[in-house]
């Protein structure tokens, strides 16, 4: 498994796929109380509503993925069309986050980043059974085991550039560019 050009793009990708969901889902809450002064109550129910989103968007885009391939698209091209949508889109509003200093346009910038980042279940997440059926269970614990590093680190580097900078630009920027990354790789590399 480990020879071969997809399976890393598969493991690279789902540890930058998880880069914005580990670092919002950490400090999503933090940016809307400490950042753009909310109260905490509020914090709360504009930290959900991203969430809400990716939710939505995650089953939206898994049928239209669904539909592409009973068009006749390719496994591959759904696969690759889909990651990166869900990459660039996500890196695209984390982009425009990095100087909101409004509490509603931050919303709906973390709900388009989240939002796009659902699209990524319906690109790298099936490929585990795209390129190695029989080995999905064992491909998905090498990969999910590189999708927690950003829980890790990323969580951790976002802490100390908002402590370094005063602000979450270069956490958001940071995560723009492991997106980008992430679909490089992925439109290089993937197959289905």
């Amino acid at each position: 498994l480990l020879t071969a050009k997809p399976v890393w793009a598969l493991i690279i990708n789902h540890f930058c796929s998880n880069w914005v969901l580990y670092m919002l889902l950490a400090w999503l809450p933090s940016y809307f109380r400490g950042h753009l002064g909310l109260s905490i109550t509020n914090a709360g129910l504009y930290s959900a509503a991203p969430w809400l989103t990716m939710f939505v968007i995650g089953n939206c885009a898994g049928w239209i993925a669904d539909w592409m391939v009973g068009r006749g698209l390719s496994i591959t091209a759904v696969r690759k069309i889909m990651q990166t949508i869900g990459l660039v889109s996500s890196a695209i509003f984390m982009l425009l986050a990095r100087d909101v200093d409004t509490a509603g346009v931050a919303m709906l910038l973390m709900c388009g980043a989240l939002g796009g980042a659902a699209f990524t279940w319906a690109g790298f997440v099936p490929n585990h059974l795209d390129i190695a059926p029989r080995y999905a269970d064992v491909l998905m614990g090498i990969t999910n085991t590189a999708g927690t590093v950003p829980g890790i680190i990323g969580v951790a580097l976002t802490g100390w550039l908002v402590d370094t900078t005063g602000t979450y630009s270069a956490a958001f920027a940071l995560a723009a560019g492991v997106n980008i990354f992430g679909a490089i790789v992925w439109l290089a590399f993937a197959s289905g």
